[in-house]
């Protein structure tokens, strides 16, 4: 094709590209136009993991499970409850390897977007124990609450904590907090 022929042809397909492109449907878009913020408010259920290591100890897992429910008012200020029940390990003990535990507390917090920073306080339960072989969970945690030697004691707790809203349905977040009573429980 000589240069010229090609310079006319892709002319002529330049000038009728829009008139056939018209022509074409369209399809409509995916994008959301107004993304929606989280929703922080509501009942919900999750889990936790605890990792207690020192230098020189072998590192001992621990977990929880947990339900609560905030309400957000509309000045952004978060205010929930929460009930908590599972394990927390101790590496400096050499008769005990953690304690079970179950607990309520009270969260205040401030919702910014996707993140809401909060202070905790709460009232539980916990007894020291020498937690067998396997992972540990919910049912073994209030059964060993409940049950078997070794004496139960009231604890208190208070803390601080970050939730990020993944999705408006999936939030992570990050919590530490001391829980003192009954012998000096430190967490």
């Amino acid at each position: 094709m000589s240069p010229m022929r090609f310079a006319l042809v892709a002319l002529f397909a330049a000038i009728a590209a829009p008139a056939l492109a018209a022509d074409l449907p369209t399809l409509p878009s995916t994008a959301d136009s107004q993304p929606t913020e989280p929703d922080w408010k509501g009942f919900y259920i999750g889990s936790g993991v605890s990792l207690s290591s020192i230098r020189g100890a072998k590192g001992q897992v621990g977990g929880d499970i947990f339900a609560g429910y905030d309400h957000v008012y509309s000045n952004g200020v978060v205010l929930g409850v929460q009930f908590d029940t599972g394990y927390d390990p101790w590496v400096l003990s050499k008769n005990m390897k953690g304690f079970d535990f179950a607990t309520t507390s009270v969260r205040l917090g401030y919702e910014m977007g996707r993140f809401t920073p909060y202070v905790t306080t709460g009232v539980g339960l916990a007894k020291a124990t020498n937690f067998g072989a396997g992972l540990p969970n919910a049912s073994n945690s209030v059964n060993g609450l409940f049950s078997g030697p070794g004496a139960v004691q009231a604890v208190g707790q208070v803390g601080v904590g970050l939730d990020y809203a993944v999705t408006n349905n999936v939030h992570v977040g990050v919590e530490a907090f001391v829980v003192n009573g009954g012998g000096g429980l430190a967490h």
